[in-house]
Order: C-alpha cells, then structure tokens, then sequence
C-alpha cells in the first residue's frame, strides 16, 4: 500500500495540506518498504481540472490512499476513477496523519 499525504513540504514532518489539489507536496509513504519519497504537485496553480491533474500524478505514483484535509467532488471523482481511497480530514503531522490511518486500518509498521 502506498499513502500519499498532502502536505506544505516534502518530509513527514511537514504539515498536512488542508486543499488537495493546492498541496505543494505528496508525501508517499510505502508501507511493504517503508520508504518514503516526495512529489511535487505541479498542477497547485492550474485554474482548472487540478484534482483530476493530480489524480494522475498520485497514480503514476502508485498511490493507493489519499489523506488530505479536504478534498472536492471532482477531484474525488478523478481519485476514485484511478481506484485511489480519499481519506479527508486529516491533520497534523504527515507522520501524525500516516500514523492514525495505519492504527484505524490495522496496518501498522513491522517491529
């Protein structure tokens, strides 16, 4: 499972973006490796059609769950379409974040 977190930086100290399409950063998360990479939302300032824009970049990055603090209807559309879970209003710490929806699913890191 790969959960990519919207986020004002590129590290899991960094804060969870409250809009997912105007997210600066993604931070994945790999839970099989648990490695981590950042990407670069490079649609944040388009005028349209951000979400579905972004859609695509998180499942080029095979992402499989979104957790954002808000997330609208065609951008959830566009995530759903690329068989992406949203999970909004999260907060917090990316860690922080990361940490919860792992506790809620039963996913948690191997000791």
């Amino acid at each position: 499972m790969r959960i990519a977190v919207a986020a004002d930086g590129p590290r899991p100290d960094s804060n969870v973006e409250p809009v997912f399409g105007r997210a600066e950063w993604f931070v994945v998360t790999d839970t099989e490796t648990e490695g981590v990479i950042a990407v670069r939302n490079a649609h944040r300032d388009d005028r349209e059609d951000a979400g579905r824009s972004v859609a695509q970049l998180l499942a080029a990055a095979r992402a499989t769950v979104v957790l954002c603090g808000e997330c609208g209807p065609k951008a959830r559309l566009a995530l759903a379409d690329a068989g992406i879970e949203v999970l909004a209003a999260s907060s917090g710490l990316v860690s922080e974040a990361v940490a919860r929806y792992r506790e809620l699913t039963g996913n948690v890191p191997r000791q």
